[in-house]
């Protein structure tokens, strides 16, 4: 009797099993400019060569786009990495990743979900650069290593970023895209035509016709009117868009990015001053008392322009339907409001302010300056009509290209002719709407 007896009793592999050879690939640059300088298909192209030295066979590609790494699950290519690796009936022996740091920044959070992948799912990483992998246990502790260097590396480079943009905000500059209305210049635009050593953000086209949204805001235009009034210009905005631009501090001016202790004023033209930003917000909070008011309405000309003796805001104005009534009403304090006209109860502020009117006379030694103040006004107001012709004439041109090539379709028989009819109806009725405004401000300013 010796150990051969015992052979029967060691367990041995299938040899008829096959061994799984198949892995994943993820590959991810971290801005537009490393997607733009091949960055990706190297990653692609080392990964298809390391598969060929290991004899690995790659069944599927994730990621080939940009993704911040500042949050795994903000991802979507990586979020949906790991949720077909947790579906897959048949997972892949590894993910291979060119470095660590592209798979994860996030330190502990990064480890954790390596660690659920290894030793859970069975799919391992294996780091293409340098060919350490979770394949052993040493190796699982390089990996995990590299992770949370990966997150020291990123701690580091914020210790040094962070600074220098907070210096960027507080000095007035602005930090992402800009906001509808408006196109940023600077280093880092991906137009080369926008191109600018210093950043520099102007209001555009659209920013223009924008200007127009606000002040119907403050008139008590509703959001459903201004939206197509707006649609009729040329500028298409959903209702949530809309919202969000009369909450955005950015139109008068005004950046609270969250890594400023308080707010700054930025260097950029405002569509909006930051009183009528204010009075806007008043506007909105009006709203949620079930009344709406408007300081269009010939019943309530003092409208924002009146304010409250408490606080000193500016007063709304608003109709009781059901009594007819009109008031003026303090948005900020509690039974702040007076009549528009006189009752029994006391006198309007309509006719308080008719009566102040009556105790000022106009002195002859400023008759001069008021002239000019007037020519100065009315010189203001022609320029928002200039501007807005321009927008026009724009709008015009582009409807009679697209006529032009509506027609040409046509001619080629690339288009039904009752689907062209009814499109050059549209057109022609657009373009005719166009010319009219164009017309009607001319006369306008004519007079």
């Amino acid at each position: 009797m010796g150990l051969s007896d015992f052979n029967q009793f060691v367990k041995t592999k299938n040899k008829d099993e096959q061994i799984n050879r198949d892995v994943w690939v993820y590959t991810r640059v971290s801005t537009k400019d490393q997607q733009a300088n091949k960055s990706l298909q190297s990653q692609k192209e080392e990964g298809q060569r390391y598969a060929r030295e290991h004899n690995y066979n790659i069944t599927r590609y994730f990621g080939g786009t940009y993704e911040s790494a500042s949050g795994d699950f903000t991802r979507k290519e990586f979020t949906k990495l790991i949720t077909e690796v947790k579906a897959s009936r048949k997972r892949p022996l590894a993910i291979m990743i060119f470095t660590i740091n592209r798979f994860s920044r996030t330190g502990g959070g990064g480890v954790s979900l390596a660690n659920e992948l290894v030793e859970i799912l069975k799919t391992n990483l294996i780091e293409i650069s340098s060919g350490k992998n979770t394949l052993t246990e040493e190796g699982k502790l390089e990996i995990y290593r590299g992770l949370i260097k990966a997150r020291q590396e990123n701690l580091d480079r914020l210790k040094v970023t962070i600074p220098g943009l907070k210096k960027h905000l507080e000095e007035g500059g602005w930090l992402g895209n800009v906001p509808k209305g408006y196109m940023q210049f600077g280093k880092r635009v991906r137009a080369s035509s926008r191109y600018s050593e210093k950043q520099v953000i102007k209001i555009n086209d659209e920013g223009l016709i924008l200007k127009k949204a606000w002040k119907w805001k403050l008139n008590g235009d509703r959001d459903c009117e201004i939206l197509k009034m707006l649609e009729e210009l040329g500028v298409k905005m959903t209702k949530q868009a809309l919202s969000e631009m009369w909450r955005n501090p950015f139109y008068c001016g005004i950046n609270v990015n969250s890594m400023l202790e308080k707010p700054v004023k930025g260097n950029w033209e405002k569509i909006v001053s930051e009183q009528d930003f204010l009075y806007v917000q008043e506007i909105l909070k009006a709203n949620k008392f079930g009344y709406t008011h408007s300081n269009s309405d010939y019943r309530r000309p003092l409208t924002a322009f009146i304010r409250c003796n408490k606080c000193d805001g500016k007063m709304a104005g608003y109709e009781v339907k059901n009594k007819g009534k009109h008031y003026y009403k303090c948005q900020k304090c509690l039974k702040v409001s007076i009549n528009t006209e006189t009752t029994v109860r006391g006198v309007g502020a309509n006719n308080l302010f008719k009566e102040l009117l009556a105790s000022y006379q106009l002195s002859p030694d400023f008759t001069e300056a008021f002239k000019a103040q007037l020519k100065l006004t009315y010189s203001t107001l022609n320029e928002e009509a200039e501007n807005e012709t321009t927008i026009l004439e724009k709008q015009l041109a582009k409807e009679e290209a697209d006529l032009k090539k509506l027609k040409r379709k046509y001619a080629l028989d690339d288009i039904d002719g009752d689907i062209y009819k009814e499109l050059c109806g549209e057109f022609e009725t657009k373009m005719a709407d166009s010319s009219y405004k164009c017309n009607i401000i001319a006369f306008i300013q004519s007079l």
